[in-house]
């Protein structure tokens, strides 16, 4: 079951909708044109409606009912006569003391139309009864005079009532005096005394026989009051406006939690990879430090054959004669050096492809990470091999430029000062150079 009394009709012909805020000039022939289009259709004044739910063959089946003089109600055989009874209400009540306006903030709202909604099982199971019943409990909650006329409509999706309700407020003032005024807010002063109106015609309505489920409020509703068995809203605490407010926020620190959790569980897992490749990294180290080891005893032997070397120049110096032949002893010597280089060559360029997986791994784990994982090992590579460079003394140098004119006269045998080919610029050209 649904109830709704979101569209008002003022004075001065305009409408409004508190549910979509849409407004209009039709007015009161506006609405009962829409209402009461059975009435046109019979007296052949039917108009099109811009409703695509409206079913012209079934609008022939539609009821209208106005409240005559007397207070009976009477099948309309016109429109004018459901307005002409709005007219007889609105007249009474400014014959009592009513003020009605048509323009601007004091616009009076003349009807408050109603909308009422009972499922198609719940009408089929009072099939003969439900409309008058339905009415019945909307005169006792906005008063019997008030309801001046209502549609049944059958020709849309589902079957519904429109109620025409003349908000009249009468009372007594100070004096003592029988009085009137229209005014809407006195029936309709809050959307929480609106929904206690829903509540309570669904109370009435099981009073009377009918299987109506009450539909479950919303948590902050039921935080902020509650409904007794009359239908009254009774506030409690907060507003469900404000409670609502409450709801959202917790939500989104839910959410927020949640989005922390996804973080850190990513987080985990790039800890997790980062330990694998500090693992990796820490046997890789392990591997170069024991290469610098045997390139630091070979650097002691060639130290030793330096100082061999720098002995036999000296005796070059000193005995002119013999400068031939310590040339040829020292090109030996220098040839012995080399074949021993020969030999840690081999042995490095065993280890190339070693060194050339380690690079495919760095770069499977760069694109798997989204990190620059081996820009970052070869730039460390860099940094140690330029810090060995600074510490190189004098003879070193030279013998390294001894290499390159070696190089350059195409013996074999060099030893290359990079490990890894941190210049490469193909992923397949890995490895040690020797």
């Amino acid at each position: 079951m649904s109830f709704d009394a979101s569209v008002k009709i003022h004075q001065s012909g305009k409408y409004t909708s508190t549910k979509n805020n849409k407004s209009g000039a039709c007015g009161l022939y506006g609405y009962f044109r829409h209402i009461d289009r059975k009435t046109d259709k019979m007296n052949g004044k039917e108009v099109h409606h811009s409703n695509e739910n409206i079913n012209a063959d079934f609008t022939m089946q539609n009821e209208s009912y106005y409240k005559d003089e007397n207070g009976n109600w009477v099948k309309t055989c016109h429109s004018s006569e459901m307005v002409e009874a709005v007219h007889r209400r609105i007249t009474y009540a400014k014959e009592h003391g009513a003020r009605i306006y048509d323009s601007g903030k004091n616009d009076t709202t003349i009807v408050r139309p109603l909308l009422v909604q009972l499922d198609e099982e719940t009408i089929l199971q009072h099939e003969n009864t439900w409309i008058f019943d339905t009415i019945e409990e909307i005169e006792n909650m906005f008063g019997k005079e008030n309801i001046v006329g209502f549609c049944v409509h059958k020709d849309e999706t589902s079957t519904h009532i429109h109620v025409v309700f003349t908000p009249v407020y009468e009372y007594t003032d100070k004096k003592g005096n029988y009085k009137c005024s229209v005014s809407q807010t006195k029936f309709f002063r809050s959307p929480k005394e609106l929904a206690g109106m829903h509540k309570k015609l669904r109370v009435a309505l099981q009073n009377k026989g009918y299987d109506i489920e009450q539909e479950n409020k919303p948590i902050e509703e039921q935080l902020a009051g509650y409904t007794d068995s009359n239908g009254v809203w009774h506030q409690q605490g907060l507003t469900p406006d404000q409670l609502k407010q409450l709801t959202d926020r917790d939500t989104q620190l839910k959410i927020g939690e949640i989005e922390m959790r996804l973080k850190q569980d990513e987080i985990a897992r790039l800890e997790e990879a980062m330990k694998s490749v500090q693992e990796k990294a820490k046997q890789n180290q392990e591997q170069l430090d024991n290469e610098r080891k045997s390139l630091d005893s070979e650097r002691a032997n060639l130290e030793k054959d330096k100082m061999t070397v720098q002995s036999q120049m000296q005796t070059i110096i000193n005995e002119k004669v013999a400068v031939e032949q310590m040339k040829k002893e020292t090109e030996a010597m220098m040839e012995q050096a080399y074949d021993t280089a020969s030999i840690c060559t081999q042995i490095l360029n065993d280890e190339k492809n070693l060194n050339g997986k380690f690079l495919e791994f760095l770069d499977r784990e760069s694109e798997r990470t989204q990190k620059p994982i081996r820009q970052a090992v070869e730039s460390l590579y860099k940094k140690f091999q330029n810090e060995r460079k600074s510490n190189l003394s004098s003879w070193s140098m030279e013998m390294l430029r001894v290499r390159d004119e070696r190089k350059k006269n195409g013996k074999t045998g060099t030893y290359d000062f990079n490990i890894i080919d941190t210049d490469s610029q193909s992923h397949s050209d890995y490895g040690l150079m020797m």
